[in-house]
């Protein structure tokens, strides 16, 4: 979708059969068969905004499965039942629509009575009995989904002559219902008598969402005042989730206690509107998950908030190619919408240390020329590009909207290298890039190989072809190759493997129908650096590994253990061809594409020997990169981070501390203090040193034997004594005893291990993390990176006005 308003999305899940079904299926069986395909059928995405178009989304292949009009012009808000069958559409000529969903329909069923005003929001009773929705007319309605017909109005007032918005609305386990409207004000309405039973003002301005837990007893209400408030509901005193467990628990007469909805805290954790808020029930604990115009999604587990600290994603993250580098023209492709952008790099003085020593030391190299925006080119499609790639050379560009590929060519128009010139090339892609039967030409990968003869292509129905790209002046292409195994599952794989039907379909070498092929979305590739072979991943975890030219095939082990299952999230070839693979779960697997096998040091330490730093980061690893000086090593990166990991090397302890520039403050403090402590026995021992000198000569003076003032020299004197009580030492006690003999080195190390720095262990898994909202790393030469950030203020500037909050004595 380009330049369109999208004003709402819902998800779908079918997990219950109808009554149809019912009838359908007369066995226990049958039924329980049916039930168990539905549970294991991917979820279901819908969209709709201004332009009056309900859309499906196909998540396989990332492109519209369906499309039907609204039949009310501009939907404003969209809510599926709780069986997961209805749809239900509010839209601008004051109707709500239903549209069937069972059985991957979607299907224009009714149309409730009309209201004189558009509608905003709409949520389903628990038992999909009811429909609430919020209007434009200060209303608050309560249909019945079975006759259409209105069953209530409830009217909230207005704030001067301008009437109430109800932008959300939410039907809570107990049938109370929650609106959040354009006074900033959330009211909880007793479905019974349906009148007000309590209300508050959450924020400041208009409160644009509203969610609930998985109990109902708690509620988060956010806007366009970017606060996130939380409401609890009290039984007695306390919690009513607590109050039900206690009650249970005590084996007594349940007492009935009167429940009282509280303003429990809130936080801030965005800069301008918030226009979503969901919680997350699915995992050991509640998530709050926040989005909105800044751009940014923060995340916090529900619990402990307003106490909790978010997690942030950033607006552009290091995933699926949105930069490409050409490494030796020092060039830089970025995708954005339908638009590609070429820049030159600008020029740095030479490195005088290996990079693990910059890193070390946290030197960044000195820029004297600054990088060049040399195009801007606005592509002609009909969708946003779904993925970009430009040659080593920067001679190619590659790029694919849903459509299907294009390739340009990029000239210099002059010596100056300042203007550059793209034509498109004709005839690509070869007719036979896919099968007769692919509905889908987009492609959701592309790489060039290093020699840049031959393109490979991951297209939206998981075909990966190998094309020829030699002839490209004369415009002549080849499909050398095209791979299918992302279409079978990884039993079939193997089977299919030795065909020497080239290009082949495994669903056809079976007979099977290419509409009973499984198909999913590859997310990641990377080419070896020999350009033998190619690593896919898909949306199900799989991994191939796929020979350029042949036919040879092999399936990656499932990664994780037991039923913590894991997902790549990038993947790439080291200098020694051997696959290193990143996961969801920040572990970091490397597989020897020669032996068909995991690395021993994959096999030791890659799930339990991880750093806890590393492990632990919030966000996950989105690209690999190699340094050609380093054969040993693999940079990984995320949006926070960049890491420096040396295969050949143990990953050290599980408590240190990774990042160098903390590192390294930690070692200057700890040296620094041990320094003083020594120079200040130092200096002690000196002056003790200069008293017992002083001493010998003032006997010596005075004609005592030297025998007797050796036997004295260690008495202090009174001063002495004085100086010794005022610093809390006894008359006979040597402040300096402790430290005799002492070795300082031992004792920066020993504290250095205190601080989770073990210099006896080796260093690996240096971190730094000086550059923010990274979106890429990777080498143009021998121990020369070139990263790129985004950094969030730079993206703050471009959004519209945020919320202006009044400000004591401002």
């Amino acid at each position: 979708m380009i330049n369109g308003s999208l004003e709402t999305l819902t998800w779908a899940h079918q997990t219950q059969l109808t009554q149809d079904d019912l009838e359908i299926f007369d066995t226990p069986k049958e039924r329980a068969d049916a039930t168990t395909r539905l549970a294991e059928s991917a979820p279901r995405l819908f969209s709709a905004g201004l332009n009056a178009v309900i859309i499906e989304w196909d998540l396989a292949k990332l492109v519209p499965k369906a499309a039907v009009d609204s039949y009310g012009g501009a939907v404003w808000c969209m809510a599926t039942n709780h069986a997961q069958t209805r749809l239900a559409v509010g839209t601008e000529d004051g109707h709500i629509r239903i549209f069937d969903i069972t059985n991957n329909a979607l299907v224009y069923k009714s149309c409730f009575n009309k209201v004189n005003s558009r509608i905003l929001s709409v949520a389903w009773s628990q038992d999909d009995k009811t429909i609430v929705t919020g209007s434009a007319d200060s209303c608050v309605r309560i249909w019945d989904a079975a006759t259409h017909a209105m069953s209530a109005r409830m009217t909230l007032p207005k704030e001067g002559r301008d009437s109430t918005l109800v932008w959300s609305v939410v039907v809570l386990k107990s049938g109370t219902i929650v609106s959040g409207d354009s006074r900033g004000r959330v009211s909880f309405w007793n479905p019974n008598m349906r009148v007000i039973e309590q209300e508050f003002r959450a924020l400041g301005a208009d409160v644009l969402c509203l969610t609930a837990d998985e109990s109902g007893h708690t509620v988060f209400a956010s806007g366009v005042d970017p606060k996130i408030t939380q409401f609890k509901l009290l039984a007695g005193g306390s919690v009513a989730a607590e109050s039900a467990i206690n009650g249970a628990a005590g084996k007594k007469k349940l007492v009935i206690r009167p429940k009282k909805w509280q303003l429990a805290g809130f936080r801030r954790y965005h800069t301008h509107d918030v226009r979503a808020i969901a919680v997350s029930s699915h995992l050991d604990n509640d998530l709050i998950i926040s989005g909105g115009t800044d751009t940014q999604v923060a995340y916090c587990q529900a619990r402990p908030f307003p106490n909790e600290n978010p997690h942030r994603q950033p607006c552009f993250p290091p995933l699926n190619s949105v930069i490409g580098v050409a490494s030796e023209a020092n060039l830089i492709l970025q995708r954005q919408g339908n638009t590609l952008k070429l820049w030159a790099l600008g020029k740095a003085e030479p490195a005088s240390r290996s990079l693990a020593d910059q890193m070390e030391s946290g030197q960044a190299l000195q820029v004297y020329q600054r990088q060049k925006d040399l195009l801007r080119m606005e592509l002609k499609t009909k969708t946003n590009l779904l993925c970009s790639t430009i040659s080593p050379s920067g001679s190619l560009i590659a790029a694919s909207d849903a459509e299907g590929p294009k390739l340009y060519s990029v000239t210099y128009v002059d010596d100056s290298r300042s203007t550059v010139r793209v034509r498109r090339i004709g005839e690509f892609p070869p007719p036979d890039f896919v099968p007769d039967f692919s509905e889908n030409l987009g492609a959701v990968q592309m790489r060039f190989t290093a020699d840049e003869t031959r393109l490979v292509i991951a297209t939206a129905e998981g075909f990966v072809s190998v094309v020829d790209i030699t002839g490209w002046k004369s415009k002549q292409f080849a499909t050398v190759r095209r791979h299918c195994g992302h279409r079978t599952t990884e039993s079939e794989v193997e089977t299919d493997a030795g065909s020497n039907d080239v290009p082949t379909h495994p669903g056809l070498a079976r007979h099977q129908a290419a509409v009973a092929v499984e198909t999913r979305t590859i997310t990641s590739m990377a080419l070896s650096k020999d350009g033998e072979y190619i690593a896919t991943s898909d949306s199900t975890g799989s991994i191939i590994v796929s020979q350029i030219s042949g036919e040879q095939h092999i399936v990656v082990p499932q990664l994780g253990q037991g039923k913590k299952s894991e997902w790549p999230t990038s993947l790439a070839f080291d200098e020694k061809s051997q696959l290193v693979i990143p996961t969801s779960l920040n572990h970091l697997y490397v597989f020897d594409v020669a032996k068909n096998a995991f690395t021993d040091w994959s096999k030791q330490y890659s799930l339990a020997e991880m750093p806890h730093t590393y492990n632990m980061m919030a966000d996950c690893v989105g690209g690999v990169t190699t340094n050609p000086e380093e054969p040993s090593c693999v940079y990984a990166y995320s949006a926070s981070h960049i890491t420096r990991i040396d295969l050949d090397m143990p990953p050290g302890p599980r408590g240190a501390v990774l990042n160098v520039h903390k590192r390294k403050q930690i070692e200057e403090r700890i040296i620094a203090k041990v320094l003083e402590e020594k120079g200040e026995v130092d200096r002690r021992s000196e002056k003790q040193a200069k008293r017992k000198r002083k001493q010998s000569v003032g006997a010596q003076i005075n004609g005592h034997a030297v025998m007797d003032v050796d036997r004295d020299a260690d008495a202090p004197s009174m001063g002495d004594k004085a100086e010794a009580a005022a610093n809390g030492a006894g008359e006979d006690v040597d402040a300096d005893e402790p430290y005799k003999g002492k070795d300082w080195e031992s004792t920066v190390v020993a504290r250095l291990r205190e601080a989770g720095i073990d210099a006896d262990s080796p260093n690996n898994f240096r971190m730094t993390q000086r550059y923010q909202n990274l979106m890429h790393a990777s080498f143009i030469d021998r121990n020369t990176m070139v990263v790129i950030e985004r950094p969030w203020i730079d993206v703050a500037v471009t959004l519209p006005s945020a919320y202006h909050r009044h400000k004591y004595g401002a």
